[in-house]
């Protein structure tokens, strides 16, 4: 075949690259899905992370007519989970479960990272917000979050707050709460969440930042006290509790995102596919009134939006971390 030289040349092999480029990705939305699609979740069974993933899972599948199986690989504060997730093929085939905690948090409270979670990953779609309470051992003479605060600064350094461990999401959260309430608590790192509660319940310390979700139980059989939400509005599950503002406190910016994330290079026709997807998911009203149950609520959105809540978290918890010199030894 003779190609004209020139403008008209150029233009000509333009247009054959775009045609290809089209054509590849017409291929990729028609063939995809063609098998299974997995979604990685790092930490365990039984968690929230792992029960929202479930859900999705169970109505992501016939939304695109494929099965759609979740796969646990809990440690190292979501590090193994992530690198697992990062070394599956950029085909759309596996997500993973991403949170705040484990995706940015992470990056700026462990050493030596086996990934960059700026680069190595894309974002597919923020699934949700979790709720953060503020939740007290039953025997602290506290009513309120005022009772509270007046009670530690009263009490310098003798008010033990536990963590999921150094560094960990709570970690940060009471230490922000700390500082902007004019407080000094001593922090005791627990190996994780349940470890915390139970020394809560035992009175070995005094007060803790959890998740509406893994607090409810112990607040409803009457173990722990919760004194506020860490939210802008009262939480659907705990409608009588407080937020921040309204316990007249300054507005305490630790809210948390869950979303989804593919491995870098997975096809933008892919991932706006599953956006679409999953997005339409969120809308559905039984969705909402299970994330309601859970305490979430409901982000969905583009995937330029999840983009977005991404940049700014990265900024955010890295000032965060720095101000707070909250890295581990």
């Amino acid at each position: 075949m003779n190609v004209p030289s020139g403008f008209a040349g150029r233009a000509l092999i333009a247009s054959v690259v775009l045609g290809a480029a089209f054509a590849a990705g017409a291929s990729h939305a028609q063939e995809y899905p063609s098998r299974a699609i997995r979604i990685v979740v790092p930490s365990a069974p039984a968690g929230a992370g792992d029960a929202i993933a479930r859900m999705l899972a169970a109505r992501l599948g016939p939304a695109l007519r494929t099965s759609v199986v979740v796969e646990n690989k809990p440690g190292a504060s979501g590090t193994i989970g992530n690198e697992y997730a990062l070394r599956a093929p950029a085909d759309g085939y596996t997500l993973l479960f991403a949170t705040s905690a484990t995706h940015v948090i992470s990056a700026y409270t462990m050493e030596r990272l086996p990934y960059d979670p700026q680069r190595d990953f894309m974002p597919v779609i923020n699934v949700a917000y979790a709720t953060s309470v503020v939740v007290v051992s039953s025997a602290l003479p506290a009513a309120t979050l005022g009772d509270f605060i007046a009670y530690a600064r009263a009490r310098p350094g003798r008010i033990h707050y536990a963590s999921s461990g150094v560094g960990s999401a709570n970690h940060i959260d009471t230490e922000v709460f700390a500082a902007v309430a004019g407080i000094s608590l001593t922090h005791v790192p627990y190996r994780g969440t349940a470890d915390g509660y139970r020394a809560l319940i035992a009175d070995e310390v005094q007060v803790m930042f959890g998740a509406v979700t893994s607090a409810l139980p112990f607040v409803r059989s009457g173990k722990l006290r919760v004194l506020a939400v860490l939210t802008d509005a009262r939480s659907p599950v705990l409608p009588e509790v407080p937020t921040l503002a309204e316990a007249g406190l300054d507005r305490v910016d630790v809210r948390k995102w869950l979303g989804l994330v593919a491995p870098a290079g997975t096809p933008p026709d892919i991932v706006a596919r599953l956006n679409r997807a999953l997005d339409g998911i969120l809308r559905e009203p039984d969705v909402r009134a299970w994330m309601d149950r859970q305490g979430l609520e409901v982000a969905g959105g583009t995937v330029d939006d999840f983009d977005r809540v991404l940049r700014a978290d990265f900024v955010k918890w890295g000032d965060t971390v720095r101000r707070f010199g909250l890295r581990p030894d």
